[in-house]
């Protein structure tokens, strides 16, 4: 993005549209004047901290009490390893959705035109190699609580400490393009003074953090998620079937047409905004592809959505993202534009587009919804960072290094302190970013140039044991300092000065993604084969080196044991074919079918594209609502039951409302049936073998025989 896009339309000073009571103004939000009282932005922002911490208080307490957990390291990291798929898909969705990512998109659509949406969808792609991701953890390393575990054991000493440095800075940038998106928003439309909201925002998100654990964040994300959908329902509705200013799809293509034949866009088919034949919205596609797959594999919150899971349900879970959270990208359209509003440059780099339109459309009432979609961002999708982060310290840094026989009642200390210590910092590097007034869009650059040449050695420790500890550390190295050293060359040849501005151009940020991502996969390759590993590596240490924080805990068996090693195996094929199908789909044949001839789109293609969205976005709001409410039905109710006879049980209950004893063992019956022996996954338990079981644990003189039918 460059500072002349957004001049194009600042200088277009012409009443399109005759809407006079922006005539004059050279920015929408005039400087002192604030949508909403300071006292509202503080109620939302200090009233949301203390609700969601009373609400994980409250979790805590009925999964103690009722649900018979033991409220120990591993539950507050893992979850219980035991989520289902719908809670899962709404968890993922809610880490896409930043509010530096809502403000950030609507931005793009505002300088790109309608391809902006399509592009930005498609840049979820990576979510299809998250998948794959999730079911290769739950396959070769299950104990696993963070991806560096995982380096360690297969690369050794050098490449944990690299990859280690990579894994925070990645933590570090994502959480503060998160808490500024809120900050920016939230000072914006209340007034509130920036630094104390950099201070305040991450502290209440630790308050919330440090009381409930990763379970209670799965909670925040699902509130977070349902939220984001209805307001995403209401904009549709409002702008397409509201009345007023737009209220209809004719109408908002007639505007379409005027704005591309008064200020055209550089780049676009005709300057048009209704094509997808725009070379920045296709810049973004890349970029964001790219940004996308720093993000799943060298973020630690994603690798611990899949930690959470069992390994079917983690796969199911990132299906459900596919069908639900790309379409709120694709829905994505710029209505500022249609309403003839006049925004200053500095609004629109600051993502001020969105709370722009919201004001318009709904006036302060509008504003109260964005600053609440924002900041409800930061408690679900920061409250996962912040925990991430604390996890790395306390697995990574604390056990590893400092006390490897670490009890699970000391990890569990550690890794409350890291997270409060991890929300000062950032709040601190939020106040510096203010003071410096480095915008969140400079931060996710950052992030890219910077870590991408990670992102393919990552990948190599789950995917291809051929790959060395040399090749991954080398091709890192040298891809990331290449992509810096492209980045800044580029802007510096192609815009004159380096700067911030010129620096998040399109152009140099493509340049340095490709170049550090590129090189680092040809390098690690390369040395991977010339110089191999003189024996394959035994994926079976993984299992093996790496030791659970609480004795017993479990690994997320289901009662009838569909994610044997042996099922998982088999399934690994169809996930690959699945995911491959679905990338041809969305980056090449849905392009394809957005490139009518002339390249401009016609009205009626236009409605076919709007009444699409409808359809999808109420389906993907009713299956992100409703699914997991229905998979944890069994488990509300039993819990109900207990509360009403204030029932404390000694048995845990899993989501399908079965129970297991506190040692890991699945009951049946009144035996206990041992699910954490073995490799893998541990053995898992068929009906045939668990009635076995329980027959020999009554003195049965059939067990035996049964136990063979069994094997």
């Amino acid at each position: 993005m460059s500072s002349g896009e957004y001049t194009r339309l600042i200088d277009a000073n012409i009443n399109i549209f005759g809407l006079t009571q922006y005539d004059g103004l050279t920015q929408f939000f005039a400087e002192g004047t604030y949508a909403l009282p300071q006292v509202a932005g503080w109620v939302i922002v200090c009233g949301f901290s203390a609700v969601f911490a009373l609400i994980a208080l409250f979790l805590v307490w009925i999964d103690v009490k009722f649900a018979g957990h033991k409220y120990n390291s591993e539950q507050f990291k893992t979850a219980g390893r035991s989520v289902k798929a719908g809670l899962i898909g709404v968890d993922v969705v809610s880490h896409f959705t930043w509010a530096s990512i809502l403000l950030g998109c609507v931005e793009l659509s505002y300088l790109n035109g309608i391809s902006n949406s399509m592009w930005y969808a498609n840049t979820g792609m990576n979510t299809f190699f998250f998948a794959m991701t999730s079911l290769e953890l739950k396959h070769r390393a299950p104990k696993a609580h963070t991806f560096l575990e995982i380096i360690e054991v297969r690369w050794g000493f050098w490449a944990h400490m690299l990859f280690g440095f990579y894994a925070f800075m990645t933590n570090f940038i994502v959480s503060i393009m998160m808490v500024m998106g809120a900050v920016v928003v939230t000072h914006t439309l209340t007034g509130v003074n920036q630094y104390a909201l950099s201070m305040i925002i991450p502290l209440g998100v630790c308050l919330y953090a440090v009381t409930g654990g990763l379970k209670a964040t799965f909670t925040t994300s699902y509130i977070h998620t349902v939220i984001i959908f209805g307001v995403c329902c209401l904009f549709m509705f409002k702008t397409f079937s509201g009345g007023g200013i737009l209220g209809s799809i004719d109408l908002m293509y007639d505007h379409l047409v005027q704005m591309g034949n008064a200020v055209p866009i550089p780049g676009n088919k005709s300057g048009s905004y209704l094509t997808a034949f725009s070379l920045q919205g296709f810049y973004t596609d890349i970029n964001g592809i790219i940004a996308g797959f720093v993000q799943i594999f060298v973020d630690q919150s994603y690798w611990q959505s899949a930690v959470a899971a069992s390994p079917m349900q983690a796969v199911k879970g990132v299906w459900l993202l596919l069908m639900t959270g790309r379409i709120l990208a694709q829905l994505i359209v710029p209505t500022d534009l249609f309403v003839g509003m006049q925004l200053s440059g500095d609004e629109a780099s600051n993502g001020l587009v969105l709370p722009a339109v919201a004001i318009v459309y709904f006036g302060k009432a509008g504003a109260v919804l964005v600053v609440i979609i924002c900041f409800m961002a930061v408690t679900s999708s920061g409250a996962g960072e912040i925990l991430a982060a604390a996890s790395l310290f306390t697995f990574d840094v604390y056990r590893k290094y400092i006390r490897p026989k670490a009890t699970g009642k000391e990890l569990l200390a550690v890794s409350r302190s890291a997270v409060v210590v991890w929300g000062i910092i950032i709040g601190l590097a939020c106040c510096m970013c203010t003071g410096a007034s480095i915008s969140y869009n400079f931060m996710g650059v950052v992030l890219s140039v910077f870590v991408g040449g990670a992102v393919l050695p990552v990948s190599f420790v789950l995917f291809w044991g051929g790959c060395t500890a040399l090749g991954a550390c080398v091709g890192t190295l040298l891809g990331g300092i290449c992509g810096v050293i492209a980045w800044v060359v580029t802007a510096q040849k192609m815009y004159v000065t380096v700067s911030v501005l010129s620096l998040q151009n399109n152009e140099p940020v493509l340049a340095g993604c490709c170049v550090g991502v590129g090189l680092a996969a040809i390098v690690c390759t390369a040395i991977s084969l010339i110089k191999p590993n003189k024996e394959s590596f035994d994926w079976s240490l993984f299992d093996h080196d790496i030791i659970l924080s609480d004795k017993g805990e479990r690994l997320g068996m289901t009662q009838e044991g569909v994610d044997s090693a042996a099922y998982i195996a088999r399934m690994r094929k169809y996930v690959w074919m699945a995911s491959g199908v679905f990338f041809i789909l969305v980056q090449v044949l849905w392009p394809l079918l957005s490139l009518p001839a002339g390249g401009v789109w016609s009205r009626p293609y236009f409605k076919l594209w709007v009444v699409i969205g409808f359809i999808l976005i109420v389906g993907a709001s009713l299956l992100a609502t409703i699914l997991p409410v229905w998979e944890a039905r069994a488990l509300c109710f039993v819990i109900i039951k207990r509360m009403l006879h204030w029932d404390s049980p000694k048995r845990g209950l899993n989501y399908d409302g079965n129970e297991y004893s506190h040692n890991g063992n699945v009951v049946v019956g009144d035996a206990n049936i041992d699910t954490t022996a073995g490799k893998g996954f541990g053995t898992t338990t068929s009906p045939a073998h668990a009635a076995a079981m329980n027959d020999s644990a009554h003195g049965g003189d059939k067990a035996s025989a049964a136990l063979k039918l069994a094997a």
